[in-house]
């Protein structure tokens, strides 16, 4: 009886093209290397269904064992299947002594102590390199006792992503139309940049501290930490900049964590208030998140964001020669009041066109009460909006 192994290419193509749902890639790829090959000629490779995002976990190591994590340790990520509760490791050398968070269409992007900005399929292994932190216009001022090496995991806080950075249905041509925008610096100020740029090119802005970039019907939108809403606009005749279009909401201060979201096709603001011994709130803002109850009932409410748990939407996944099983996920209830806080509400708003007459905005931010069949997962980087199921509760954050 033949090998396995000496299976011809284009019967395993067949099979693999067959196989719909994750675990069964899963089981496909770690047969052999020479099946495992077959991931990186594949047209159309498998995904969870898109009511069910895929996460990625936070790394729980505590600091004080970083240094004693072996080569091996050090390239796991953690990623949960909401279907079956299970967690599976992936060993990912790429991302080993980086920082790794997601975005959007099943990448990642990572920045290490060399401060070169990649971005990283996590099944299929394949790299993309943006320009390196140093090309961001605003930096720290170095010296000889102050090196950028020193802030590398804590300058970028956020990369969104306009379109897949792969053509459709190619593994090796770049979308040059693809835009990234972030958040960087010491002021959280947006820049972009295009494959093939070399740079990080500043967007204009009148403000900064910005939380949170999106990509929606074809534009950027961020929000900035006292919750005025902004849209990005390339082709301004004096260079690309960020216009307000939308005044923040009198219901929030600059202590709440703001996301953009897009929910049932709109783009919708969710604030996040917390308490506890990490972060500095006054008497008069524990008094105002106390009395938003009605705003957000506590029962449909779900911290599905524990402390730090990184969780990201990973799209459609290819398949990973290093991927084990691990245990079912158990809750274990107090992660956040480890972390030193705990989420206590949160408030939602619904950005609508605005026709009041004299208005000087373009949009206006209209507070929600019911998220009605949708659930959204929040999380480091990038966040969703899905419809609610049978194992899934609506209404619920």
């Amino acid at each position: 009886m033949a090998d396995w192994t000496d299976l011809p290419m284009d019967i395993l193509v067949v099979i693999a093209q067959c196989l719909t749902v994750i675990e069964d890639f899963t089981s496909f790829i770690v047969v052999c290397k020479s099946w495992q090959s077959v991931t990186s000629i594949l047209k159309k490779k498998p995904s969870l269904p898109t009511r069910y995002p895929g996460i990625m976990l936070a790394e729980k190591i505590d600091t004080e064992d970083q240094e004693n994590r072996d080569d091996q340790d050090a390239s796991i990520r953690c990623f949960l299947n909401l279907l079956t509760s299970k967690k599976y490791l992936l060993q990912l050398p790429e991302v080993r002594g980086r920082k790794c968070t997601g975005a959007h269409y099943g990448w990642l992007w990572t920045i290490g102590i060399d401060l070169q900005i990649n971005l990283l399929h996590p099944f299929s292994r394949q790299q993309i390199c943006l320009p390196p932190m140093l090309t961001f216009p605003d930096q720290y001022e170095y010296n000889e006792k102050f090196k950028p090496q020193e802030v590398w995991d804590g300058f970028v806080s956020k990369i969104v992503m306009s379109s897949n950075p792969l053509k459709e249905k190619s593994l090796h041509d770049y979308n040059e139309d693809s835009t990234m925008v972030a958040i960087y610096g010491e002021f959280a100020i947006l820049a972009f940049t295009k494959l093939g740029d070399i740079v990080w090119t500043n967007i204009s802005v009148q403000s900064c501290a910005y939380q949170d970039i999106i990509f929606y019907n074809g534009k950027f939108y961020a929000i900035g930490i006292h919750g005025v809403v902004v849209v990005c606009d390339f082709d301004d005749a004096n260079g690309p900049k960020a216009t307000v279009i939308a005044p923040a909401p009198i219901e929030t201060n600059d202590t709440y964590q703001k996301y953009l979201v897009k929910s049932s096709g709109h783009l919708i603001l969710v604030a996040r208030f917390r308490k506890g011994i990490s972060l500095d709130f006054d008497d008069d803002v524990d008094n105002e998140e106390e009395g938003d109850d009605d705003d957000v009932q506590e029962d449909d409410v779900d911290n599905e964001e524990e402390g730090d748990n990184n969780e990201e939407d990973m799209g459609d996944v290819d398949g990973n020669d290093n991927v084990d099983e691990v245990e079912d996920v158990k809750d274990s209830g107090n992660e956040e009041e480890e972390a030193g806080f705990y989420t206590t509400g949160f408030l939602v708003w619904s950005l609508d066109e605005c026709h009041e007459v004299g208005s000087n905005y373009a949009y206006r931010l209209t507070q929600l009460t019911s998220l009605g069949d949708q659930t959204l997962f929040l999380g480091s980087n990038v966040f969703t909006s899905i419809a609610s199921s049978e194992s899934i509760k609506p209404n619920c954050i």
